[in-house]
């Protein structure tokens, strides 16, 4: 699921792929206002974190935090058979565009279930484990502006813990 894509091999790609006629997501994006980011997740880890048993507040805190990572840039792609997506310098994801689902192990050794979709102006991964389900959701707003969000579903948590923001093109 995890390999490193060179910026020039990911951006080739991108001019390759019919698939995504629909969907003209591929390319680099860049974080829009980033002074407000810290600001919007807190916010929704707050929303999280108040509905849960004041006992566990801090320690659920802490770990809402860990999963909230911002990505200050986003590089989308699709081949013929698979979506990549790559934040930052972190090793590129993939999952089979043709397949229901892709399996694969994460860094810690947890089995990951991811699956695509792909409807009009947007592009889905979800990826599942026994700690809960992350839902990736990349929506054009207009030619040059990109709406991320991202959903984490979990029994250990009260509700799902949603965030938004917004990418400009390169």
């Amino acid at each position: 699921m995890k390999k490193p894509i060179l910026p020039a091999v990911m951006l080739a790609s991108v001019f390759s792929m019919p698939s995504m006629a629909e969907v003209p997501l591929s390319g680099v994006w860049t974080l829009q206002d980033s002074n407000n980011t810290q600001e919007t997740l807190d916010s929704a880890i707050e929303g999280v974190v108040q509905e849960m048993n004041f006992l566990f507040r801090a320690i659920g805190r802490t770990v809402l935090k860990r999963e909230t990572h911002v990505c200050h840039s986003w590089m989308l792609a699709t081949t013929d058979e698979s979506f990549l997506w790559q934040c930052d310098e972190i090793p590129a994801n993939e999952l089979a565009l043709s397949a229901n689902q892709t399996e694969t192990m994460s860094d810690d050794g947890r089995l990951i279930t991811g699956s695509y979709k792909e409807g009009d102006r947007y592009v889905a991964t979800i990826l599942e484990s026994e700690r809960g389900k992350r839902t990736n959701l990349w929506r054009m707003v207009s030619e040059n502006e990109l709406e991320y969000t991202t959903t984490l579903e979990s029994d250990k948590i009260p509700k799902p813990l949603t965030w938004k923001l917004t990418y400009t093109r390169n």
